[in-house]
């Protein structure tokens, strides 16, 4: 079990590191945000599991949700009132 916390810490730490380092790029940064929320979800419910109590985790994932969305919603209203701002420079070919 303690091994699963670590690998959900390394997650989260890299996403962390992945979320400054990509600050140009609206997308990308969107998407590790994401992965940000998704490693602390993991490590909640692996703590909450202990307690027995996983309504911390249903209201945790309604903020994921609502955070996502205004999120998304942000990034097309820059893109429409902008331009593209970077989204072509994502092409996963180059990785």
């Amino acid at each position: 079990m303690y091994l699963n916390i670590y690998m959900y810490m390394i997650m989260f730490i890299l996403s962390m590191f992945m979320f400054v380092y990509m600050y140009n790029q609206i997308l990308m940064n969107l998407i590790m945000l994401e992965f940000v929320m998704l490693s602390l979800l993991m490590l909640l419910s692996n703590l909450m599991m202990l307690n027995n109590s996983m309504i911390i985790v249903l209201f945790y994932l309604i903020f994921v949700v609502c955070e996502s969305v205004l999120g998304l919603s942000m990034l097309i209203i820059m893109i429409r009132s902008y331009g593209n701002d970077s989204v072509k420079l994502l092409n996963l070919n180059k990785w």
